[in-house]
C-alpha cells in the first residue's frame, strides 16, 4: 500500500461545503460514541445499518455521501478495537470543535480525478489539485481530505507496492539528546533545534491569545496564528526527518533501532520537551517505509561493552560520555558503543553472523568526530 499526499485549492463555496461535511461527521462521531457508551452491546455493523434510517430523519446527513458516513462509524470501531487491545491507549473520547479535521471517501467513484483536478461527491465543481510529483497508481483505493488550519490536502492510498532499499548493508542506530543519531560506523547526525528557534515567537503569541476575550474574532485570529507557528515547527521537523531517513535508506538496507518507551521517558519533566522535540519515533516510522527496520531490546545497550560483552561492576551514570571497559580496555564514545551493541543485537535477532570484534587500535574514542547535518539547500 502506497500513499500520495497532494495539496488542493478549493474555492470559497467548496471550502464551506467541506467544512460543513467535516462538522457533520464530527457530530455523527460523537453521537455514535454516545450510543456505544450507553449500550455496551451495540456493535459496528448495527450502527452502520442504522445510518440509512438516520439519513431520512437528520437533514444534514443527507448532504454527505453515505460511504463517508460509514467511514466515521468505522473510525469509532477502530478506536474501540485499539482500546480493547491496549488499555493504555485510552477509551475513545468525544471530539470537540476543531479536533476532527478529515473525511474519507473509501471507494473510487465517490471521488475521481479529471483533468488533473479532483471531483468529490456532494461537492460542486472540480477542485484544483497540485500534482507536485508523478502520480503512478494502478488503482486508487481511498481518498482522505485533510484540513490543516487554512490548508487543504488530498491523501490517496493505492495498491502499489512500496519499493524499499536494495542495499545489503546493515547499521545500528542509537538516538539521544546530545548526539541525536549515532550510527554504528561512528557517524554522528545532528539536528537543528526547530522548536528552540520558534519558542520566543510561540510564547509571545500564546500570551497574546490568553489576553483575548473568549468567543471574540480577535481570539480566533490569535488562535490561528498560534496554530500556524506550531505547524511550521512540525513541518520543519518532518521535512528534516524525511531527508535523514532517505539518506540512511540509500546507504543501508537494514536499520536496527532499540525499542524505547518514550511515554515513560517523558515523565521526567526536565527532559520531556527535549525528548518530544527529538522525534525519535518519527525517525523509526519513516525509516520503516524506506528500508527494513529491526527493533531490538534496549536493555543494557549503554552499559555492555561492544568489544568483549562484559558488564561494568557499577552502573555507568548518564553524565559519563566516554565508555571505558575494565575487562578489555576499550575506550570509546558512549553513544558509539551503544550503537555497536544495538547492531550486535540486530544481527543476532536476524540470525546473521555475529559482529566481528572491535579493533581497539583503529576505532578508539570518537569525541573529535564532526556531526553530519542536512540543510534545506
Amino acid at each position: 500500500m502506497k500513499s500520495y499526499k497532494f495539496r488542493i485549492y478549493p474555492n470559497r463555496q467548496q471550502v464551506q461545503i467541506l467544512s460543513q461535511t467535516i462538522e457533520t461527521c464530527r457530530s455523527l462521531y460523537n453521537q455514535s460514541l454516545e450510543e456505544r457508551l450507553k449500550d455496551k452491546g451495540l456493535k459496528y455493523y448495527e450502527q452502520k445499518r442504522n445510518l440509512t434510517q438516520k439519513r431520512k430523519v437528520i437533514a444534514t446527513l443527507k448532504r454527505v455521501h453515505s460511504q463517508v458516513l460509514q467511514n466515521v462509524v468505522w473510525r469509532l470501531e477502530r478506536a474501540f478495537q485499539n482500546y480493547h487491545r491496549d488499555r493504555k491507549i485510552g477509551q475513545p473520547n468525544f471530539k470537540r470543535h476543531g479536533r476532527y479535521n478529515s473525511i474519507t471517501y473509501p471507494q473510487y467513484g465517490s471521488f475521481c480525478i479529471k483533468e488533473n483536478k479532483l471531483k468529490l461527491a456532494f461537492v460542486d465543481g472540480l477542485i484544483k489539485l497540485k500534482l507536485h510529483r508523478p502520480f503512478v497508481a494502478e488503482k486508487i483505493k481511498t481518498c482522505t481530505i485533510v484540513r490543516d488550519i487554512d490548508r487543504w490536502f488530498a491523501c490517496f492510498s493505492c495498491n502499489n507496492d512500496i519499493q524499499k532499499s536494495s542495499s545489503s548493508d546493515i547499521v545500528g542506530v542509537d538516538v539521544g539528546l546530545l548526539n541525536w543519531i549515532m550510527l554504528s560506523n561512528g557517524e554522528i547526525i545532528d539536528r537543528p533545534r526547530f522548536l528552540g528557534a520558534s519558542t520566543d515567537r510561540i510564547k509571545h503569541l500564546q500570551r497574546s491569545l490568553s489576553r483575548k476575550k473568549k468567543g471574540s474574532r480577535n481570539r480566533e485570529k490569535a488562535r490561528i496564528q498560534v496554530a500556524k507557528s506550531w505547524r511550521k515547527v512540525r513541518l520543519q521537523r518532518d521535512d528534516y526527518c524525511q531527508k535523514i531517513t532517505t539518506s540512511l535508506a540509500k546507504r543501508f538496507g537494514k536499520i536496527v533501532f532499540e525499542k524505547l518507551s518514550i511515554d515513560k521517558m517523558v515523565k521526567n519533566h526536565n527532559l520531556a520537551q527535549s525528548i518530544l522535540d527529538s522525534t525519535w519515533y518519527r525517525i523509526r516510522q519513516l525509516a520503516a517505509c524506506k528500508a527494513e527496520v529491526i527493533i531490538v531490546d534496549p536493555s543494557n545497550t549503554t552499559q555492555r561493552c561492544s568489544c568483549c560483552g562484559s558488564m561494568p561492576e557499577k552502573k555507568i551514570d548518564l553524565k559519563v560520555r566516554v565508555y571505558k571497559c575494565s575487562s578489555c580496555g576499550l575506550v570509546l564514545n558512549r553513544d558509539h558503543n551503544a550503537a555497536l551493541e544495538i547492531l550486535r543485537k540486530g544481527l543476532e535477532q536476524t540470525h546473521i553472523e555475529k559482529l566481528p570484534l572491535l579493533d581497539k587500535t583503529s576505532k578508539l574514542f570518537r569525541g573529535s568526530m564532526k556531526p553530519t547535518s542536512f540543510t534545506n539547500g
